[in-house]
């Protein structure tokens, strides 16, 4: 039975181009890793203003090796 438990998002990604938390946020979904964008549309709404930065997000049992593997894919990961 799985866990019913919902567990709490981390920050893996941060940045002011929504494009490249997209493009991270399609390595890991390629990779099956679960993601989620959070302030994706609002830092797009403002122009990639840095008042806004879009937030890759995982469940925080796998943020440390999501962490690692944006990292060797050259995105500079958020620190955990």
């Amino acid at each position: 039975m799985a866990d019913s438990e919902p567990q709490e998002l981390e920050l893996v990604f941060q940045s002011i181009d929504p494009v490249q938390v997209r493009i991270a946020r399609d390595l890991l979904d390629s990779a099956g890793i679960p993601t989620f964008i959070f302030d994706g549309e609002t830092s797009r709404m403002l122009g990639s203003t840095v008042a806004i930065e879009s937030r890759l997000m995982v469940p925080g049992g796998l943020a440390a090796d999501v962490r690692a593997t944006l990292k060797k894919l050259g995105f500079d990961a958020a620190e955990g």
